[in-house]
């Protein structure tokens, strides 16, 4: 909330924040803005209704156009690209603000929230990546083809995984790749 409260202040106070949450977890969350006294900034939706954020004619939730900033707490429930609620999210993401920044820029600020990032494999963080960066144009200063950088790790975690024997030093080579090549520069 800390961070979410300072992009409020330099963003201005029409900031629209949307949580997407498990209900489980959203009664925290309404506290927490309320204790922070941001609590007017926010909407909350839970991970399956995503769908009535993009349904205009559902005048329960705003638009998705509406919010400047997504925030996703249990990020890695969206590790899989091909389900109706990551193509959702993933759309909300990605669809310009109404308002943009001062400074001109439409994109919406999205951050993930989660304490297993990379559950199993490389595609994990690929795909929660490709919530809010293009596939071949990242603004990650480093790697602006993140197709490009994903597919040799891809390629060689699934022959790490095929091995009888689990090569337990090249796996952690791999992951410690990619937590310094991309983890590391988005990380708060």
């Amino acid at each position: 909330c800390m961070v979410i409260k300072k992009f409020i202040y330099e963003n201005g106070t029409h900031s629209r924040i949307l949580v997407v949450v498990p209900p489980a977890l959203e009664p925290n969350w309404k506290r927490t803005t309320e204790d922070f006294q941001i609590k007017n900034h926010f909407e909350f939706i839970t991970i399956g209704s995503l769908h009535r954020v993009l349904n205009e004619s559902d005048y329960t939730y705003s638009n998705a156009d509406k919010f400047d900033m997504i925030v996703v707490d249990e990020s890695h429930k969206f590790r899989n690209d091909y389900t109706e609620m990551y193509l959702a999210l993933q759309e909300i993401c990605k669809m310009p603000r109404s308002r943009p920044a001062e400074n001109g820029d439409s994109r919406k600020k999205v951050i993930l929230i989660s304490a297993t990032p990379l559950n199993n494999r490389p595609e994990d963080i690929e795909n929660q990546l490709y919530l809010f960066q293009d596939k071949r144009n990242s603004t990650l200063e480093s790697i602006r083809n993140l197709q490009d950088y994903f597919k040799p790790l891809n390629e060689q975690y699934k022959k790490l995984a095929a091995e009888k024997v689990l090569n337990i030093k090249k796996l952690k080579a791999l992951f410690q790749k990619l937590r310094d090549d991309v983890v590391e520069p988005l990380v708060i």
